[in-house]
């Protein structure tokens, strides 16, 4: 197994398809033989509630960077192969408040207690926050790489340039190398204003923008309600055929054609 790609998936606000392309992603990536983790660090757990894992009896995010628990007592399985997730929890003030104390290196705290696992995976995807705090930071810091969901609206340029802005002060602070994947385009519809939307994403120079457009599906909807990624749920659908698609450009780009992991 080579080098375990970190990859962020952040943006600066809610309801772009954040979560459900960390879910989809992340799973498809897994049925092609890559080992792969799922860290859920937004407050509202979405991604741990979308596989039914959501138990605060249990060790999860916030009780692995406050150092209460290792990395490896709360992955659990999430019943798909080759797939695990670091569950998150509803009491991250609690390490917001943890990290605002730390002294020295609090920006690589979630670093440090990943360090015991990460090398087991090909993969680790986290859902970030979408504000900028100590815990999206330390997902910064972590990270290899950052991939960028966009819907195609008047704010979109702004966001990203807000975006820019915030990885400029990363570079400089905690994680020069740093990469930006790709701006990923979703809840994408064939209407003149998506279009002409998506076209200025396409043409802007700030980062790059991924080939794959994620488009409006009423399955990628109901598979959440299913509590199952889109590739089991409705295989033949859009929200299928695009997030495969979006898998395969990303290997294409980090692992040099090869599409399948090591079984």
């Amino acid at each position: 197994m080579g080098k375990t790609k970190i990859i962020a998936i952040t943006y600066e606000k809610g309801g772009v398809g954040k979560t459900t392309t960390a879910v989809n992603l992340s799973a498809v990536l897994a049925e092609k033989g890559f080992r792969v983790l799922l860290v859920d660090l937004d407050p509202q757990s979405y991604a741990t509630s979308y596989y039914d894992l959501y138990d605060d009896s249990l060790p999860s995010i916030t009780g692995v960077m406050m150092g209460k628990n290792k990395a490896r007592e709360a992955i659990r399985p999430t019943g798909i192969e080759n797939l695990d997730l670091l569950p998150g929890s509803y009491d991250f003030k609690d390490v917001e408040t943890f990290l605002m104390m730390k002294t020295r290196r609090q920006e690589y705290t979630l670093r440090e207690a990943m360090a015991d696992v990460s090398s087991a995976y090909d993969y680790i995807f986290m859902d970030c926050p979408p504000s900028g705090n100590r815990i999206k930071t330390n997902a910064l810091a972590y990270a290899d790489y950052v991939i960028l969901p966009t819907i195609p609206d008047d704010y979109a340029i702004h966001g990203l340039l807000c975006m820019a802005n915030e990885l400029v002060e990363i570079r400089q602070g905690v994680n020069p190398s740093l990469d930006v994947l790709g701006v990923l385009v979703t809840i994408y519809e064939r209407t003149a204003n998506k279009k002409a939307y998506t076209e200025a994403l396409q043409r802007q120079d700030i980062f790059p923008c991924f080939r794959t457009l994620i488009r409006k599906n009423s399955a990628l909807s109901a598979a959440i309600n299913a509590h199952k990624p889109i590739n089991l749920y409705a295989r033949r659908s859009n929200g299928c055929t695009d997030y495969t698609a979006l898998t395969d450009e990303i290997i294409q780009r980090l692992e040099g054609g090869n599409t399948h992991g090591e079984n």
